[in-house]
């Protein structure tokens, strides 16, 4: 046999011992005072949660028998002047609903007005405001906004009762008193000999325990509302907002575009019905846009008109709602306009045109989408034509000057120079396949090399070569007396120079220059 022990789970046990209270108050006193001010806060908190379960139920019903009548009147049929006829709407909703139906429970006056008899005093108090606001109160289209402004204003009112509510029932979940003992052993022994008198006294030490064990409850901190009490979030529309997500599809729309045949108009309508949350702005944009992909990876793909087909439903079941002017998704108006859109468009055959309207709608589109698509395809062609895609960024060697020339210079390998065996090391970290073309000492074999090389390679291969003294510029004379100037000069400024050593030789046709100064 298993007991059920949970209930006690968020419960702190005391006795009257640990209740410390001043001197000069009695103790005994000073708990049965704690325990009438706890008595008294259950209460309230009871009569609290039952005032608003109440109010909660009633606004229920009034909005049933509102949006009834807003779904029944609209301009579309015709018949949205009805609203002004206050007889004609009380007469409706006594077809539609019990007349006799009112709010009940301990706090409600019996004598309360039934809620058909509130949604006509609400429309006569609806036309009162009209006037006060210099309207015309016999225009339909009037009563209609204010109907409309009221619902907003109960809609939020709800959303508050709910929070309320839910705040009182998790208050009550951690104060609990004899009446929420329900379970216990599942078989039990009944002395026959004890006195059935003292059952209520019995009762009473038990409220007493009860209410003793609560004086510490009051600051037992907060936790989650059972799931049995949580209240469900309304439905909402999907709306991907994010600049980045404004072509992403939810599931639900990629199968109603994709999986569902075009053709099989039930089966779409039972699906918009159980996922109406998908029928967005943002959401019919985004499956039209799918369209898109697969005509340009296949202009032949039957897709194509599926996916457009299927957007275009969900473009006008959103025009239809948007009619209403109601900003949030509202389960019942909105099952409606399916409902209606599917009855009196597509399976109506007393209104062919409907249909076929429709369908013209969703060819004229598909057209588009066609030749967009080839119109895009023309163009990224027409791209590819004028040259190649712009690629990695390379590193080209050549001369900034037209009067001189660049050259590849290796280092002597067999030199015991320190400066030649500083330029030999140099030489030998450059990958092989750069040594290899500096070897040819052709300049254009080396930039072929570094067509294949990323930026950031190239530049380090760079430093090597100003390292290795790799790259010489080479002057380019336009004529022999330029030559005879440049070597007399020189050969004035050594002899200036009074050198008793070794004289360096003289390079009569070529000076060797920092890389960095050549480098394009």
């Amino acid at each position: 046999m298993v007991v059920d022990y949970s209930k006690w789970d968020k419960i702190e046990l005391s006795d009257d011992s640990d209740v410390e209270v001043h001197p000069n108050v009695d103790k005994k006193s000073f708990i049965r005072w704690k325990q009438q001010s706890i008595h008294e806060e259950r209460m309230k908190r009871t009569q609290d949660i039952k005032n608003l379960e109440t109010q909660m139920d009633m606004y229920t019903n009034l909005n049933k028998r509102v949006d009834k009548l807003l779904s029944t009147f609209t301009e579309s049929d015709g018949n949205l002047g009805q609203l002004t006829d206050l007889p004609n709407v009380e007469k409706y909703l006594n077809e539609n609903f019990d007349k006799n139906e009112k709010s009940t429970g301990e706090n409600v006056d019996p004598d309360i007005a039934t809620y058909n008899e509130m949604v006509v005093d609400l429309f006569e108090q609806l036309k009162r405001d009209a006037v006060k606001e210099k309207k015309d109160p016999s225009d339909a289209k009037v009563i209609k906004e204010l109907i409309l402004q009221h619902r907003n204003k109960i809609d939020k009112v709800t959303v508050e009762a709910k929070t309320k509510l839910k705040e009182l029932y998790h208050e009550k979940e951690l104060h609990i008193s004899s009446e929420d003992i329900h379970t216990g052993f599942d078989s039990g022994f009944m002395n026959p000999k004890v006195n059935a008198v003292n059952t209520d006294k019995d009762t009473k030490k038990i409220n007493d325990a009860m209410e003793s064990i609560n004086l510490k409850a009051s600051t037992q901190p907060k936790g989650e509302l059972p799931k049995s009490l949580k209240i469900d979030a309304p439905l909402q529309f999907i709306e991907y907002t994010d600049e980045k997500d404004m072509l992403k599809l939810a599931p639900g729309t990629e199968a109603f575009g994709t999986k569902i045949p075009y053709d099989n108009y039930k089966m779409s309508q039972e699906f918009l019905l159980k996922n109406m949350q998908i029928i967005s702005g943002q959401q019919k944009d985004a499956l039209m846009m799918k369209s898109f992909e697969y005509q340009m990876e296949d202009k032949n793909s039957p897709m194509t008109y599926q996916i457009i087909h299927q957007s275009e439903i969900l473009s006008y079941i959103r025009e239809i709602y948007d009619m209403k002017k109601i900003p949030f998704l509202r389960v019942q108006e909105m099952e409606e306009v399916i409902n209606m859109f599917f009855g009196k468009i597509i399976f109506n055959p007393a209104n062919s045109k409907g249909k076929e309207s429709f369908l013209e709608s969703v060819k004229t589109k598909y057209e588009h989408v066609k030749n967009r698509s080839e119109i895009i395809k023309q163009e990224q062609t027409e791209e590819s034509e004028e040259g190649e895609v712009e690629g990695v960024e390379t590193i080209q060697l050549k001369s900034l000057d037209d009067s001189a020339e660049l050259e590849v210079v290796l280092p002597d390998f067999n030199s015991e120079d320190k400066d030649e065996v500083k330029k030999c090391e140099a030489f030998n970290k450059i990958p092989k396949d750069m040594q290899e073309a500096l070897k040819t000492q052709n300049l254009d074999e080396v930039n072929k090399v570094f067509e294949t090389i990323q930026i950031d390679e190239a530049e380090r291969i760079l430093e090597l070569f100003n390292e290795a003294d790799i790259i010489g510029v080479r002057a380019v004379l336009e004529n022999e007396d330029d030559f005879n100037n440049i070597k007399q000069d020189y050969q004035q400024q050594l002899q200036h120079e009074g050198n008793e050593g070794e004289r360096p030789t003289v390079i009569e046709e070529e000076e060797i220059l920092d890389t960095a100064d050549i480098v394009d």
